[in-house]
């Protein structure tokens, strides 16, 4: 799994919808629920008439994590749900690609989210790699 300075990524050898179905249950097993999703490649071919690769965002959400944070910081709605992507990767295959909670919310620099950020960044890190090794 590469990281760089606010995601986590992995390349897996599978079609975007296998890939897709993979993260969907891996985060599903975390306690993630996926609240929302963006087509973004249909969102640009609509509204500007762009011809893009797939890619699609998934807002995952683990209910009890975000009371927790909610409770130690109601502005850090802002900053939720956790995106997770789902994009056909230029050399072939996909890519899943997720938010590194950790630098998320140390932007709201509260010391009660510094523990919950690692659980949740656990969280996505083992569904990626749940989903990366069930393709």
């Amino acid at each position: 799994m590469d990281r760089d300075r606010y995601t986590y990524r992995l390349r897996v050898e599978a079609d975007l919808a296998t890939a897709e179905t993979a993260i969907r249950q891996a985060l599903a097993d975390e306690g993630f629920g996926v609240l929302t999703e963006i087509d973004v490649q249909a969102t640009l071919q609509e509204k500007l008439g762009e011809e893009t690769t797939p890619y699609t965002i998934l807002g995952a959400c683990n209910p009890a994590m975000a009371h927790q944070a909610l409770a130690a910081d109601p502005a850090i709605g802002a900053l939720l749900p956790c995106n997770v992507v789902v994009r056909a990767h230029p050399d072939g295959g996909s890519e899943l690609i997720a938010i590194d909670p950790d630098r998320m919310l140390g932007l709201a620099d509260e010391p009660a989210l510094a523990d919950l950020a690692q659980e949740v960044g656990q969280g996505l890190r083992r569904a990626l790699d749940a989903a990366a090794g069930s393709v």
